[in-house]
Protein backbone atom coordinates (compact mmCIF):
# COMPACT_ATOMS: atom_id res chain seq x y z
CA UNK A 1 0.00 0.00 0.00
CA UNK A 2 1.68 3.53 -1.35
CA UNK A 3 1.56 6.41 1.18
CA UNK A 4 -1.29 8.21 -0.42
CA UNK A 5 -3.05 5.41 -0.05
CA UNK A 6 -2.62 4.99 3.60
CA UNK A 7 -3.08 8.59 4.24
CA UNK A 8 -6.18 8.49 2.53
CA UNK A 9 -7.13 5.94 4.73
CA UNK A 10 -6.20 6.95 8.28
CA UNK A 11 -7.48 10.17 7.16
CA UNK A 12 -11.00 8.37 6.52
CA UNK A 13 -11.05 6.65 9.79
CA UNK A 14 -10.33 9.47 11.32
CA UNK A 15 -12.74 11.14 10.08
CA UNK A 16 -15.38 8.78 11.50
CA UNK A 17 -13.85 8.56 14.52
CA UNK A 18 -14.81 12.64 14.75
CA UNK A 19 -18.37 12.29 13.65
CA UNK A 20 -18.94 9.63 16.24
CA UNK A 21 -21.56 10.75 18.62
CA UNK A 22 -22.56 7.62 20.48
CA UNK A 23 -20.49 5.30 22.90
CA UNK A 24 -21.43 2.51 25.23
CA UNK A 25 -19.62 2.46 28.61
CA UNK A 26 -19.66 -1.34 30.11
CA UNK A 27 -22.35 -1.82 27.35
CA UNK A 28 -24.82 -0.02 29.07
CA UNK A 29 -24.29 3.68 29.98
CA UNK A 30 -24.72 5.92 26.91
CA UNK A 31 -21.83 8.43 26.10
CA UNK A 32 -23.45 11.29 24.05
CA UNK A 33 -21.17 13.84 22.43
CA UNK A 34 -23.77 16.75 22.27
CA UNK A 35 -21.30 19.21 21.01
CA UNK A 36 -18.15 18.63 18.78
CA UNK A 37 -14.67 18.10 21.10
CA UNK A 38 -12.62 20.70 20.49
CA UNK A 39 -9.37 18.68 20.88
CA UNK A 40 -8.21 17.12 17.76
CA UNK A 41 -6.19 14.50 20.28
CA UNK A 42 -9.12 12.99 22.22
CA UNK A 43 -10.84 9.84 20.69
CA UNK A 44 -13.52 8.77 23.18
CA UNK A 45 -13.15 4.91 22.02
CA UNK A 46 -9.92 4.95 24.07
CA UNK A 47 -11.35 6.95 26.78
CA UNK A 48 -14.35 4.35 26.98
CA UNK A 49 -11.52 1.94 27.22
CA UNK A 50 -9.50 3.06 29.52
CA UNK A 51 -12.70 3.72 31.79
CA UNK A 52 -13.59 0.22 31.60
CA UNK A 53 -10.03 -0.97 32.44
CA UNK A 54 -9.76 1.00 35.42
CA UNK A 55 -12.77 0.88 37.14
CA UNK A 56 -15.27 -2.52 38.03
CA UNK A 57 -18.37 -2.12 36.48
CA UNK A 58 -20.52 -1.88 39.71
CA UNK A 59 -18.75 1.48 40.86
CA UNK A 60 -21.02 2.49 37.95
CA UNK A 61 -24.11 1.48 38.58
CA UNK A 62 -25.87 4.46 39.58
CA UNK A 63 -24.59 6.43 36.29
CA UNK A 64 -27.15 6.31 33.25
CA UNK A 65 -25.66 8.39 31.31
CA UNK A 66 -22.66 11.38 29.93
CA UNK A 67 -23.60 13.81 28.59
CA UNK A 68 -20.24 15.98 26.65
CA UNK A 69 -20.88 19.45 25.24
CA UNK A 70 -21.84 23.38 26.22
CA UNK A 71 -23.54 23.29 29.03
CA UNK A 72 -24.85 26.05 30.84
CA UNK A 73 -24.50 25.01 34.74
CA UNK A 74 -20.60 24.03 33.84
CA UNK A 75 -20.14 27.59 31.98
CA UNK A 76 -21.90 29.28 34.83
CA UNK A 77 -20.14 27.52 37.62
CA UNK A 78 -16.59 27.18 36.35
CA UNK A 79 -16.37 23.76 36.23
CA UNK A 80 -15.45 21.05 33.69
CA UNK A 81 -17.70 18.42 34.77
CA UNK A 82 -20.59 17.51 37.12
CA UNK A 83 -22.80 15.15 38.37
CA UNK A 84 -26.72 15.05 38.86
CA UNK A 85 -29.24 12.51 39.52
CA UNK A 86 -27.82 9.52 37.60
CA UNK A 87 -25.94 11.74 34.90
CA UNK A 88 -22.44 12.88 34.26
CA UNK A 89 -22.24 16.57 32.44
CA UNK A 90 -18.49 16.83 30.89
CA UNK A 91 -17.42 19.82 28.45
CA UNK A 92 -16.18 19.28 25.34
CA UNK A 93 -13.43 21.41 25.51
CA UNK A 94 -10.48 19.39 27.29
CA UNK A 95 -7.24 18.73 26.12
CA UNK A 96 -6.63 14.89 26.38
CA UNK A 97 -7.75 11.57 27.02
CA UNK A 98 -6.70 11.17 30.39
CA UNK A 99 -8.74 14.56 31.28
CA UNK A 100 -11.97 13.07 30.18
CA UNK A 101 -11.26 9.96 32.25
CA UNK A 102 -10.22 11.63 35.40
CA UNK A 103 -13.14 14.00 34.89
CA UNK A 104 -15.39 11.06 34.54
CA UNK A 105 -14.03 8.73 37.33
CA UNK A 106 -14.20 12.08 39.58
CA UNK A 107 -17.39 12.77 39.21
CA UNK A 108 -18.77 9.38 38.90
CA UNK A 109 -17.34 9.46 42.79
CA UNK A 110 -19.96 11.83 43.58
CA UNK A 111 -22.41 8.74 42.36
CA UNK A 112 -20.86 6.52 45.17
CA UNK A 113 -21.46 8.96 47.74
CA UNK A 114 -25.20 9.11 47.71
CA UNK A 115 -25.62 5.57 47.11
CA UNK A 116 -23.29 4.64 49.72
CA UNK A 117 -23.40 7.69 51.97
CA UNK A 118 -23.93 5.82 55.06
CA UNK A 119 -21.09 2.79 54.02
CA UNK A 120 -18.23 5.92 53.34
CA UNK A 121 -19.16 8.15 56.59
CA UNK A 122 -21.17 6.01 59.44
CA UNK A 123 -19.29 5.34 61.08
CA UNK A 124 -16.89 8.78 61.27
CA UNK A 125 -13.28 7.21 60.67
CA UNK A 126 -13.35 9.68 57.47
CA UNK A 127 -14.22 12.54 58.56
CA UNK A 128 -11.70 12.09 61.77
CA UNK A 129 -9.24 11.90 59.35
CA UNK A 130 -10.38 14.39 57.51
CA UNK A 131 -10.48 17.02 59.96
CA UNK A 132 -7.14 15.60 61.78
CA UNK A 133 -5.19 16.68 58.14
CA UNK A 134 -7.36 19.91 57.76
CA UNK A 135 -6.21 20.84 61.78
CA UNK A 136 -2.32 19.98 60.82
CA UNK A 137 -2.28 22.05 57.36
CA UNK A 138 -4.44 24.58 59.08
CA UNK A 139 -1.72 24.71 62.01
CA UNK A 140 0.62 25.36 59.30
CA UNK A 141 -1.70 28.22 58.19
CA UNK A 142 -1.56 30.16 60.71
CA UNK A 143 2.36 29.72 61.87
CA UNK A 144 2.40 31.60 57.81
CA UNK A 145 0.90 34.62 59.71
CA UNK A 146 -2.52 34.36 57.76
CA UNK A 147 -5.31 35.34 59.62
CA UNK A 148 -7.92 32.05 59.86
CA UNK A 149 -9.95 33.45 62.67
CA UNK A 150 -13.52 33.78 60.93
CA UNK A 151 -12.58 30.44 59.30
CA UNK A 152 -14.23 27.07 60.07
CA UNK A 153 -11.88 24.92 58.98
CA UNK A 154 -13.64 22.06 61.42
CA UNK A 155 -15.99 22.08 58.98
CA UNK A 156 -16.00 18.84 56.70
CA UNK A 157 -18.67 20.60 54.38
CA UNK A 158 -18.13 22.61 51.34
CA UNK A 159 -18.08 26.65 52.55
CA UNK A 160 -17.38 29.62 49.80
CA UNK A 161 -15.51 31.48 52.27
CA UNK A 162 -13.34 28.74 52.88
CA UNK A 163 -12.49 27.46 49.22
CA UNK A 164 -12.37 31.52 48.80
CA UNK A 165 -9.44 31.57 51.12
CA UNK A 166 -7.43 28.51 49.91
CA UNK A 167 -7.66 29.99 45.84
CA UNK A 168 -7.57 33.84 46.32
CA UNK A 169 -5.71 34.41 49.33
CA UNK A 170 -3.22 31.01 50.28
CA UNK A 171 -2.90 30.86 46.55
CA UNK A 172 -3.05 27.26 44.54
CA UNK A 173 0.96 27.11 44.66
CA UNK A 174 1.09 27.91 48.24
CA UNK A 175 -1.05 24.98 48.93
CA UNK A 176 0.13 22.70 46.92
CA UNK A 177 3.31 22.88 49.29
CA UNK A 178 1.97 23.13 52.79
CA UNK A 179 -0.26 19.78 51.73
CA UNK A 180 2.78 17.36 51.29
CA UNK A 181 2.32 14.49 53.42
CA UNK A 182 -1.31 15.24 53.92
CA UNK A 183 -3.78 15.69 51.04
CA UNK A 184 -2.92 14.15 47.26
CA UNK A 185 -4.05 17.38 45.50
CA UNK A 186 -5.14 20.60 46.62
CA UNK A 187 -8.93 20.12 46.16
CA UNK A 188 -8.97 17.15 48.02
CA UNK A 189 -8.51 20.05 51.24
CA UNK A 190 -11.91 22.05 50.07
CA UNK A 191 -14.51 19.78 51.74
CA UNK A 192 -14.89 15.61 52.74
CA UNK A 193 -16.57 15.24 49.45
CA UNK A 194 -13.72 16.06 47.44
CA UNK A 195 -11.85 14.63 49.83
CA UNK A 196 -13.48 11.70 48.71
CA UNK A 197 -13.79 12.03 45.32
CA UNK A 198 -10.05 12.85 44.88
CA UNK A 199 -8.71 9.85 46.67
CA UNK A 200 -10.85 7.60 44.57
CA UNK A 201 -9.91 9.08 40.71
CA UNK A 202 -5.84 9.14 42.46
CA UNK A 203 -6.29 5.34 43.41
CA UNK A 204 -7.98 3.99 40.29
CA UNK A 205 -5.52 5.88 38.38
CA UNK A 206 -2.04 6.38 39.48
CA UNK A 207 -0.35 3.57 40.80
CA UNK A 208 2.17 5.48 42.82
CA UNK A 209 -1.00 8.36 44.28
CA UNK A 210 -2.37 5.02 45.22
CA UNK A 211 0.53 3.90 47.61
CA UNK A 212 0.39 7.53 48.97
CA UNK A 213 -2.74 7.25 49.30
CA UNK A 214 -2.57 4.46 51.68
CA UNK A 215 0.25 6.17 53.77
CA UNK A 216 -1.37 9.48 53.89
CA UNK A 217 -5.31 8.37 54.28
CA UNK A 218 -5.60 5.06 55.45
CA UNK A 219 -9.04 5.18 56.20
CA UNK A 220 -10.42 7.06 53.10
CA UNK A 221 -8.07 3.85 51.35
CA UNK A 222 -10.15 1.13 53.23
CA UNK A 223 -13.30 2.58 52.33
CA UNK A 224 -12.58 2.54 48.76
CA UNK A 225 -11.44 -0.78 48.94
CA UNK A 226 -14.72 -2.29 50.65
CA UNK A 227 -16.40 -0.59 47.58
CA UNK A 228 -14.56 -2.16 45.30
CA UNK A 229 -14.68 -5.89 46.79
CA UNK A 230 -18.57 -4.87 46.62
CA UNK A 231 -19.60 -3.94 49.98
CA UNK A 232 -23.13 -2.67 50.75
CA UNK A 233 -25.08 -0.70 52.91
Amino acid sequence: MNHKIRQIIENSILKSKKQKKEFLLFSRIMVFIQDPLISDSVDFDEVVNNLEKFMPPHLFEDIDIIYVGQYQDLIDRGLEALYESGAIYITNTLSENVDYVENIIHENAHSIEDAHGLSIYGDGKVNSEFIGKRKRLFHTIKSQDHDISGLDYLNPEFDQEMDDFLYKELGYDNLNYLINGLFLNPYAVTSIREYFASGLEKYFLDGTKREQLRRFSPELTKKIEELINGYQN
